[in-house]
């Protein structure tokens, strides 16, 4: 065996976008579900951080837009 098979590579952390400081996180928070019109609703994250202080939701200001 080589060293490369005793060790394999280790995946990166899932990364979101804090819904309120919008900064990127490795660690995020579900802190609200944003239901869709057509198709599956959409989880809102948070970082650790703020997620003690987003309150629930739905909100009207909830706006998923399409990149």
């Amino acid at each position: 065996m080589s060293v490369a098979e005793y060790f394999p590579p280790i995946p990166e952390a899932p990364a979101a976008q804090c819904c309120k400081c919008l900064r990127a996180t490795s660690a995020p928070v579900a802190v609200r579900y944003v239901e869709t019109g057509s198709g599956p609703g959409i989880p809102l994250y948070a970082c650790p951080h703020c997620a003690p202080s987003v309150p629930a939701g739905p909100h009207w200001d909830d706006v998923i837009r399409n990149p």
